[in-house]
């Protein structure tokens, strides 16, 4: 059901950072961080264009970005960003927002979706077999160093400006994520749904699990930049009613260019209609299903093994978000995965259901089969809705159900 989640961040490449000497005055009436969206058809180079922008207007330019959309980020004055808007060369003007991350062997939901019984996945405990796919991981960094994680990328995008090998994860989010994702099919920890997928961890939420639209930005920009390489960006993020036109282009652009971006519903049990970016209509929206047991029936009974509160095995999570703009379930409850530190943990939410849906979209696009299309990027997409299976109760009462992730058809995974 396509239902719409509070945001995760936006993905978007800082280009540049540049930083122009300003007057006292100017700086002193600096209120607020904004992101200034250029017209396509300008035909300035971005930066170019911020610098004279700002030289009109004062401001302190932060990032730069030109490859999921034409823009920068700056420090301006609220009558600065007036000014701004009527701007002809200017699409949009919008102010910066916070974004917050949905945070709450085999792992039940990798036995779930019924990885095991996939012999293309060849789990059985030794690393032999990596899925040779680029997943970046938008969200609070990625421990990597783990020694269960294949990180071969990392930037840290928080303030609007990537910086690239750099970026800890200091929260732990980000690193769970990436271990459902990819964890490393060897002897210690959980194995992920694509093991051994290569993981770009791109920092858009602090310690303690926020960010901002800007820093999304940034982070998309940093990925489409990568295009070429990267095939599936998770995001575990978002914000409930807000909207940004520049991230919003910053996705379809990374669709456009053969990208597929799953996105997950948010954690407030209401409608994800309001829920920015699982409310865009070009990405992959992942509600949480509570699985108990690791196996299909509903057999598992209603105990949680992490949380005190209860939900039956094989429904819809107590606490997803729900509605006809979500694509696809997954598991989300009670979710083994790798943790800051070298650790492992085991958390509940959305956001451990989406990358579940991740990993898979990363098998459909390892090797040859990367898309480089927005028709690509679309195909995937449909084929996870596809080979979904409806062996599962959906008890949130929004009248839509919608397919389970299975992942067990060797002809398609």
């Amino acid at each position: 059901m396509r239902s719409r989640t509070p945001l995760l961040a936006s993905l978007v490449t800082a280009l540049a950072l540049l930083t122009v000497p300003i007057p006292a005055a100017a700086q002193e009436s600096a209120e607020g961080t904004y992101i200034v969206q250029l017209r396509p058809t300008l035909g300035k180079a971005p930066r170019t264009a911020a610098q004279d922008q700002m030289a009109q207007v004062g401001g302190e330019l932060v990032g730069v970005y030109e490859h999921a959309f034409k823009g920068y980020t700056a420090r301006l004055s609220a009558s600065a960003a007036e000014q701004l808007k009527r701007n002809p060369n200017v699409l949009t003007v919008e102010p910066d927002a916070e974004v917050i991350g949905f945070p709450q062997t085999v792992p039940t939901g990798v036995r779930r979706i019924f990885g095991p019984a996939n012999p293309n996945l060849d789990i059985d405990g030794t690393d032999d077999v990596r899925i040779n796919v680029d997943v970046a991981v938008v969200d609070s960094g990625v421990d990597q160093t783990h020694p269960d994680l294949n990180v071969v990328a990392r930037a840290n995008c928080l303030t609007g400006l990537c910086v690239n090998n750099s970026g800890t994860d200091d929260n732990g989010h980000g690193t769970h994520v990436a271990g459902t994702v990819g964890a490393l099919d060897n002897t210690i920890g959980p194995v992920g749904v694509a093991p051994g997928a290569r993981i770009h961890g791109v920092k858009v939420l602090n310690a303690a699990g926020s960010g901002t639209l800007a820093g999304i930005a940034a982070g998309l920009n940093w990925v489409v930049a990568r295009a070429a390489t990267i095939e599936v960006i998770n995001l575990s993020l978002g914000c409930n009613g807000c909207s940004s036109s520049a991230i919003s282009n910053a996705i379809t652009n990374a669709v456009n260019a053969g990208i597929v971006v799953v996105v997950a519903a948010g954690n407030s049990h209401v409608n994800t209609s309001s829920f920015f970016p699982a409310n865009h209509p070009d990405v992959v929206t992942v509600s949480a299903l509570t699985d108990n047991d690791g196996l299909p029936g509903g057999a598992g009974g209603s105990t949680l093994s992490c949380r005190s509160e209860t939900d039956q095995d094989d429904t819809s999570a107590f606490y997803s978000n729900f509605g006809a703009t979500v694509e696809i379930t997954a598991p989300g409850t009670c979710i083994y995965s790798t943790w800051r530190g070298g650790g492992y943990s085991t958390i509940s939410g959305t956001s451990m259901a989406s990358p579940h849906v991740a990993g898979a979209a990363g098998i459909l696009t390892s090797g040859t089969r990367k898309p480089t299309t927005r028709a690509g990027s679309l195909a995937v997409r449909s084929t996870l809705i596809a080979t979904g299976n409806s062996n599962w109760t959906d008890d949130s009462g929004d009248g839509v159900k919608e397919p389970l992730l299975d992942v067990h058809d060797a002809t398609r995974y």
